[in-house]
């Protein structure tokens, strides 16, 4: 669980970050959950732009935290932004 300065500094660092998944009409598919997880494990924040809005938006943001174990650190209109701590191995 992060703290509110963490969530705040990771956003700044995002501002700057082009959105790297786009989610379309179908929603959260395997494919996608897979390319999140690879960019969560490589970068360790993606911005996300969603199609969809209000209540769709609010569960399809919940899913993708849940499926890819990742925390959203803050959502602008139809854009979030997730994190997940990066493993060096």
């Amino acid at each position: 669980m992060l703290s509110s300065a963490d969530k705040k500094k990771l956003r700044g660092v995002a501002q700057r970050l082009p959105a790297h998944v786009h989610v379309g009409k179908a929603g959260v598919s395997e494919t996608l959950i897979t390319e999140m997880d690879a960019l969560l494990k490589r970068d360790g924040l993606v911005k996300a732009k969603f199609i969809v809005g209000g209540d769709l938006l609010k569960s399809a943001i919940a899913d993708l935290e849940e499926r890819t174990q990742s925390e959203c650190v803050g959502s602008v209109g139809k854009t979030a932004v997730f994190f997940r701590e990066r493993v060096d191995t």
